[in-house]
């Protein structure tokens, strides 16, 4: 909602003018609370309407979706669609809109306001996400409506969920507003023999008659603001509305700047694309701290590549490896942290494409003793995949390394590779659309039933005397010992070898490749893919291990619990410190110097925020994003928070601190850095909390919810 100061006064119209006079001729009203015997008051001192959500299910019926709905990404719009889920799931006003009271509510007179055109469109959009089938739901008409009024949003550039809420709820606010013509009343600081509590209901009576609707009653605030003069002690006391509380973070003895710290490791982060068929995209992190856990980092990793590269990830597998050896494999689910970890190390992260494909297989790529590529994940299944798909799929990992002898002398597998070239840059383009075209250039180059080539014999024979790689199992994958079994029988391109055959009991191609999988998950094996450099067929333009499409990732780290008792430990910050530093006094900077009544000349006063009063719906942001000179910073720092039993008692200053309970139901979530990043929240709907990630919406734990993706956070005041 709008400030007191630097208001216009608007032209009155003659309905205007008896609105006017109608709202001068009392008072605001607020609900009479007397304290019940030997208790405290039902309602809050501050409570003017009382909205009933116990009976909200009788607007849908049982096949609606209730609130879980996602919402189509329209283009850089998910810090809209995260804005939208936490708002949606606040209970109270969206009980409001699906009962129609809005309707009488709506101001088509107000000038600052859109005529009632932002709460149609959202009532609309909230019976879709309520009423509605789908689980999926279009915001473009609400984009659009909001857009006309607030021109930055009219587009379609990655835009501030934080920023996106307050403008939404001052605009519904004057769409809403009982008043229509806003008269501007100049208010002074507290006076000398003026109480805090008279000075309080008077600038509260005053931004009531400026501000009177649904938006004041659910989200509306005050804070006391006391400004000192350094030199003559002159003390200014003023009470200042809010509907989101800005909270700095402190500063944390175990977090200084990870580039800064002695603490963390600096490694190199790649993503390997579905089947490795799209070009590998480099994540160059600065700094992981030591005790991050693999797990929480590919959380962050996995919201990353979603928004910026190639889809949803499903499920991650990573291969960490230096440049001479293959160290170690991780899943998502994995405990281990960095700690023990040293600094020249790369990670390749590869997508688990498909549920039934449960087993990854890593073919590690040597030439000279040295890995010169990113290892390749093959994927199989146990039951259903033979040594022929196995086969087929080395091929598709080697495609762009391996010059075949046959495609200059065949138009259609020109025709093929082009397209399929094509089709790899084109993150519109589904990888099984891909995956069938490699699958018929295969059939075509080695099926010789099928191959149309002349001398077709002839040609294989000349690739297999000059065959420029060798397929085999070892046991030491740091390439240390001679001893291999070849898979691949060189005279007969991709024959099983002698000696495999007798190592794995697989004797044919249709054979399952289960005997294989035992030998590589019980660690005495490895498969390896030797390079013949001198080969003609060899792609001499190999990929490197940091020769990848690059951009910054920064780390985020995910705590394991809530920890709600951990706030005076060493280095753990806590929405409880977050408060403390809000209302500790502040000496006033040089640009934001502050002029004295007295002293006739601008100080570097001291200025102490305190709580007043606290709303029903209580948002709070961290303020993760710091402008230094010409670039922007974000602060990853994991900050603990309370989802139950929020008590804020000790940090309000005015009469109301009987109702200071809260309860969280809402937080919307960043990933990433400043110059890019991901939006999506956590949401409390009807008892169980669920993620909503753009369209998709799955429940959750609440382990999931306190993470240091949380940037602002809803609560709801328990005792009314």
């Amino acid at each position: 909602m709008e400030n007191n100061d630097d208001i216009e006064m608007d032209d009155q119209t003659e309905k205007g003018k008896e609105k006017e006079n109608e709202n001068n001729q009392s008072e605001p009203q607020t609900l009479s609370t007397k304290s019940l015997e030997g208790g405290k008051p039902p309602y809050s001192l501050y409570t003017r309407r009382i909205i009933d959500v116990s009976d909200i299910s009788k607007f849908f019926s049982e096949n609606s979706c209730h609130g879980l709905c996602g919402s189509h990404n329209l283009g850089n719009t998910c810090f809209m669609n995260s804005s939208i889920a936490c708002l949606s799931n606040c209970t109270e006003l969206t009980y409001y809109f699906l009962s129609g009271e809005y309707k009488k509510d709506i101001n088509r007179e107000n000038k600052l306001g859109m005529g009632g055109a932002l709460a149609e469109s959202w009532a609309e959009l909230l019976r879709e996400y309520w009423i509605g089938q789908h689980h999926a739901g279009d915001p473009s008409d609400f984009k659009r409506t909001f857009g006309q009024k607030i021109k930055r949003f009219s587009g379609y550039n990655q835009q501030d969920s934080n920023e996106f809420i307050d403008l939404f709820l001052d605009n519904l606010n004057e769409d809403l507003n009982a008043v229509t013509n806003k008269q501007y009343i100049e208010l002074k600081e507290k006076g000398t023999n003026e109480t805090d509590e008279q000075c309080s209901k008077r600038f509260w009576d005053n931004y009531l008659k400026r501000n009177d609707s649904i938006i004041t009653d659910l989200f509306c605030g005050q804070m006391k603001s006391t400004v000192t003069c350094p030199h003559c002690k002159f003390i200014n006391i003023t009470f200042d509305p809010f509907n989101t509380l800005n909270l700095n973070i402190p500063e944390s003895s175990q977090n200084r700047r990870y580039h800064y710290s002695i603490d963390n490791i600096n490694i190199m982060i790649f993503y390997v694309p579905k089947y490795n068929l799209r070009t590998p995209v480099k994540v160059k992190t600065y700094d992981i701290p030591k005790k991050a856990k693999f797990r929480d980092w590919v959380r962050c990793l996995k919201h990353e590549i979603n928004f910026k590269y190639y889809g949803k990830i499903n499920k991650m597998i990573a291969n960490k490896i230096n440049e001479k050896q293959s160290l170690e494999i991780f899943d998502e689910k994995d405990e281990r942290t960095f700690k023990d970890m040293d600094d020249d190390k790369f990670y390749f992260c590869y997508d688990i494409m498909n549920e039934k494909e449960n087993k990854y297989i890593p073919i590690y790529f040597k030439d000279k003793n040295i890995i010169s590529e990113y290892p390749r994940q093959i994927m199989v299944s146990e039951n259903e995949t033979n040594m022929d798909n196995f086969r087929e799929k080395i091929y598709f990992n080697l495609r762009k390394l391996i010059l075949s002898p046959l495609k200059e002398h065949n138009e259609e597998i020109d025709e093929l590779s082009q397209k399929i070239f094509q089709y790899t840059k084109d993150t519109d383009i589904e990888d099984d659309i891909i995956f069938k075209l490699i699958d018929k250039e295969y059939q075509i180059l080695f099926n010789s039933k099928e191959n149309p080539i002349k001398n077709y014999d002839e040609k294989i024979n000349n690739f297999l005397e000059d065959i420029p790689f060798q397929l085999y199992l070892t046991k030491d994958i740091n390439f240390k010992d001679s001893g291999r079994i070849n898979i691949i029988n060189n005279k007969n391109f991709f024959d099983l070898s002698p000696e495999f055959i007798e190592l794995t009991k697989i004797k044919s191609y249709d054979a399952p490749i289960k005997n294989l999988l035992t030998l590589l998950e019980e660690k005495d094996y490895f498969i390896v893919l030797e390079f013949n450099r001198e080969s003609k067929y060899i792609n001499q333009q190999l990929f490197k291990l940091n020769n990848c499409i690059g951009y910054k990732l920064n780390y985020i780290e995910i705590p394991e619990k809530e920890g709600q008792n951990q706030e005076e430990d060493t280095g753990i910050i806590t929405l409880k410190k977050c408060f403390k530093l809000f209302s500790s006094e502040e000496k006033l900077k040089e640009d934001d110097a502050w002029y004295c009544p007295k002293c006739k000349k601008h100080v570097l006063a001291n200025k102490k925020m305190e709580l007043y009063y606290t709303p029903k719906i209580l948002i709070i942001c961290f303020k993760r994003f710091t402008k230094h000179y010409t670039y922007w910073e974000k602060n990853d720092e994991n900050i603990l928070f309370p989802i139950n039993n929020l008590d804020l008692k000790e940090f309000i200053v005015g009469p109301d601190k009987d109702h200071s309970v809260y309860d969280l139901f809402a937080v919307s979530q960043h990933y990433g850095g400043t110059g890019f990043g991901h939006y999506t929240a956590v949401c409390k709907n009807f008892g169980n909390w669920y993620s909503y990630n753009d369209s998709s919406v799955h429940s959750i734990s609440t382990s999931d919810i306190v993470s240091s993706a949380a940037y602002v956070l809803f609560y709801r005041r328990k005792t009314d």
